[in-house]
């Protein structure tokens, strides 16, 4: 019994341990492009406040097409406690929010009939780290991983009969991101199959309420091009919806985004074929005991018995939760494709994908019997370890990257005045860098010193230099181009290749980004060689040097190549 309980915990410490690990390897303590509104500026604005009204106001305020509420509160909690601003408190915040997330699923599961054994394939599936841009990014870590647990909360409330929690937890998710209000159509299919048509009134009362609250003011971002969009290209909003539901098989991020939509969209198709039967199979007891229409053929379906408390909660639980990644779906195809269809399997759309497999998982489980129940969780096991071994594998050099971009551009604001998601010398950037430098100069927040040394090794330069022909540069349309043939990738946090630009104190530092891989081994991302285009524009004017730093192993290696002249 005791290796049994060490081996089931094992089967869900895996993937969570890992998953944290890689949060807390590759996590840079900076705001980048979207988080300056809800983060420093949102801050700026609380602490210059003249009436706690006002303050109150800046924490409703929109934030594009977003009231981000929670991540708010979370960036002002922490304030209050040490008078810092912490992006890294942001994104563990949001690591808890999904650990939180994975606690309801399992505490509507222990409840049912199923065995425990069967759980593990949930962790493998939801601690995927294919969603990246969520938990590395410190605005989407805060919207979608918060909007996530709380609409699950409330599902869970819901489906246990206690509903002004589920209440509760529905208004909160409203108000983590603009998606939050599709918790509402979710909870309403829950109260209906459950003909709780008080509560549902009241609760269609309260959507509207807060909806209605929640757009006032609010842009439309745009998003009335969609519908034209739409009506000229049908057929990408009817491939998005399945590519976004089967995105977690998006094994490819660095491929075109024919090779990598293919598998999401067949599995998008599969799976929505067993949630619609599944779906059918769940509506007919209500329409017979609703409307007194009888069915000649039984269900082929087990349907959840009504007398384990356990199963039927999961099953509502699930529905739950599945009209709220539908109702995503459908916006996500209808409004997104003008885009491209890459936003269709974009990282920080994945984390809605995992739950759609989960709900797909669990509800077979569910649907079968003893026997055949063993057999989706053999393959269940199987399909959930191969994806998330495949996503390790094709997934952190691209997060890998990231992290060594956002470290050299952290140094940049800091010193330059750009890097961190805005061009150079536009409106936008000043903003930031206005804004950076305020919440430096009081104390708030401090930017990283992870680029120290690179900057030591390129004030000495009196290393091992790299061979002379490793790396060569070209001046062409404006822009400096370097470029390494001959260097690897690494998933070091430091290692890399940067290149960099030095007048006399002032140094610039830009990351060599790693050549993609061409070749036929769809699973390998990144090739030998890098290469990095530097605007005229992103530069003031005069004459500057010209270098490399290769970092591969414990002792970095430069090399000088040649002085430019910015005009």
């Amino acid at each position: 019994m005791l290796l049994n309980r060490n081996l089931l915990r094992l089967g869900v410490l895996v993937p969570v341990l890992i998953w944290i690990a890689v949060v807390y390897y590759y996590a840079v303590d900076v705001p980048w492009f979207d988080d300056f509104d809800p983060f420093p500026d949102f801050l700026r604005s609380w602490i210059d406040a003249k009436s706690f009204s006002e303050a109150l106001g800046y924490l409703f305020q929109p934030n594009n097409e977003h009231r981000m509420v929670i991540g708010k509160l979370v960036t002002l909690f922490y304030y209050k406690l040490t008078g810092k601003l912490s992006i890294y408190f942001v994104l563990f915040s949001g690591v808890c929010f999904t650990l939180g997330t994975f606690g309801l699923f399992w505490s509507a599961f222990k409840k049912s009939n199923l065995s425990p054994y069967y759980f593990i394939p949930v962790a493998f599936l939801l601690f995927q780290i294919q969603y990246h841009l969520v938990f590395l990014w410190a605005i989407c870590s805060m919207q979608h991983q918060a909007v996530v647990f709380f609409m699950a909360l409330s599902m869970l409330m819901l489906s246990r009969n206690k509903f002004w929690f589920a209440v509760v937890a529905a208004l909160l998710a409203n108000y983590s991101m603009s998606n939050g209000i599709f918790v509402w159509a979710a909870g309403a299919g829950i109260l209906i199959l459950q003909s709780s048509y008080r509560n549902l009134g009241i609760w269609l009362f309260t959507a509207v309420v807060a909806v209605t609250f929640y757009f006032i003011g609010m842009s439309p971002q745009g998003n009335e091009s969609s519908v034209d969009f739409f009506l000229a290209h049908p057929e990408l909003s009817v491939f998005g919806f399945f590519a976004f539901l089967g995105g977690l098989v998006d094994f490819f991020p660095e491929k075109e985004i024919v090779t990598r939509s293919v598998l999401p969209v067949l599995l998008g198709v599969a799976a929505s074929v067993w949630i619609a039967i599944w779906g059918f199979a769940n509506i007919r007891p209500w329409l017979t005991k609703t409307f007194g229409i009888s069915f000649r053929k039984k269900g082929l379906l087990k349907v959840a018995d009504e007398t384990i408390p356990g199963e039927k909660s999961l099953q509502e639980f699930l529905i739950g939760i599945l009209l709220f990644l539908l109702a995503n779906a459908l916006i996500i195809g209808f409004l997104r494709p003008r885009f491209g269809f890459f936003v269709m399997i974009v990282s920080n759309y994945k984390m809605y994908p995992a739950l759609f497999l989960i709900v797909t998982y669990l509800s077979i489980l569910l649907s079968v019997k003893a026997a055949t129940g063993k057999k989706i969780f053999r393959f269940g096991l199987i399909a959930s370890v191969g994806i998330w071994a495949i996503s390790l594998a094709t997934y952190l050099p691209v997060i890998a990257e990231r992290s060594k971009y956002l470290m050299v551009n952290a140094y940049n604001q800091e010193h330059n005045a750009f890097g961190l998601g805005h061009i150079a010398f536009s409106k936008t950037a000043v903003y930031v860098d206005n804004l950076m430098k305020r919440m430096t100069s009081d104390g708030i927040y401090s930017f990283p010193q992870e680029a120290d040394w690179l900057v030591n090794e390129i004030n000495s330069q009196n290393g091992e230099k790299l061979k002379e022909n490793d790396v060569r540069y070209r001046v062409e349309n404006n822009a400096i181009v370097v470029e390494d043939e001959t260097s690897e990738y690494t998933l070091k946090r430091k290692g890399g290749q940067y290149a960099y630009l030095k007048q006399n104190a002032k140094i610039y530092l830009f990351k060599l980004a790693q050549n993609r891989y061409d070749g036929r081994n769809l699973f390998r991302q990144l090739d030998k060689g890098s290469i990095v285009e530097i605007p005229f524009s992103t530069l003031e004017k005069g004459e500057y040097e010209l270098g490399v730093v290769r970092s591969m192993n414990d002792a970095p290696v430069g090399q000088f190549l040649g002085k430019v002249t910015i005009p």
